[in-house]
């Protein structure tokens, strides 16, 4: 997943290293620019114009472009992610920090259970503390100290090599696994839980995702199964039912 990416060039790229070692799912979170007037005065969207000039890098992954799945926001981009690893050079409070090869022993183990996603920073940015917030872990590929930044497409072609490499050679099916919690899922959990826990005072209304940002790094250590967070869900809109009752 290529969170706003800037550059046409580097969308091409990414998309070539993938098919290179057999991914067949691009995902984008479209920057604001995408939505307007192409660069070159032409018809169409920049979006149009974007896609036209990465084809031309992508060369015979052109297909991939041509499946990519365009989100309006991570959230929307994430929603049915099991697990999500954000690729960042900062070391993150609460969250694990992988190696590339270290992330493709996690994605070879839960993608047997659920869609992994691994999110890519804009190029200028990378990914920000809310963002990197939506992820259970963190991935850094080790460079040099004095130079850690590394171009999109390149960290993608690092870690989709090392992914390529730890996928599990065809063997029996396993026991059943229970079903991994849906992002979509645990963030409609927390968007409740932020009104319920607001309403009895319980959150700073001056800075509410504080205490929730552990609450966060807490369910993702216990990684809860999407029936169980249903569960968590259900008993939050009985308590808010409560509320309003008590309020009437």
């Amino acid at each position: 997943m290529l969170h706003r990416p800037s550059s046409a060039e580097n969308v091409g790229a990414a998309a070539r290293v993938l098919k290179n070692f057999g991914f067949s799912r691009l995902g984008v979170v479209e920057p604001p620019a995408w939505s307007g007037r192409p660069r070159s005065g032409g018809p169409g969207t920049a979006r149009d114009d974007v896609m036209a000039r990465a084809r031309k890098l992508a060369r015979r992954a052109g297909d991939l472009l041509d499946r990519a799945e365009i989100h309006r926001d991570v959230r929307a981009a994430l929603a049915e992610a099991t697990w999500t690893c954000g690729t960042t050079s900062r070391a993150v409070e609460g969250r694990r920090r992988l190696s590339p090869r270290d992330l493709a022993e996690e994605v070879a183990r839960r993608s047997a259970s659920g869609t992994v996603a691994i999110l890519f920073g804009e190029e200028r940015r990378g990914l920000s503390d809310a963002e990197l917030a939506l992820c259970q872990a963190v991935c850094s590929v080790p460079t040099d100290p004095a130079y850690d930044s590394m171009n999109l497409a390149q960290a993608v072609a690092v870690v989709a090599y090392e992914i390529a490499q730890a996928r599990p050679s065809a063997s029996p099916p396993g026991p059943p696994r229970s079903e991994p919690a849906r992002h979509a899922t645990v963030e409609a959990l927390w968007e409740r839980l932020r009104e319920v826990l607001g309403r009895v005072g319980y959150l700073n209304p001056e800075n509410p995702d504080h205490i929730l940002d552990e609450w966060r790094r807490l369910l993702a250590r216990a990684e809860p199964t999407q029936r169980e967070v249903e569960l968590l869900a259900a008993a939050a809109r009985a308590l808010e039912r409560a509320l309003q009752r008590g309020a009437g």
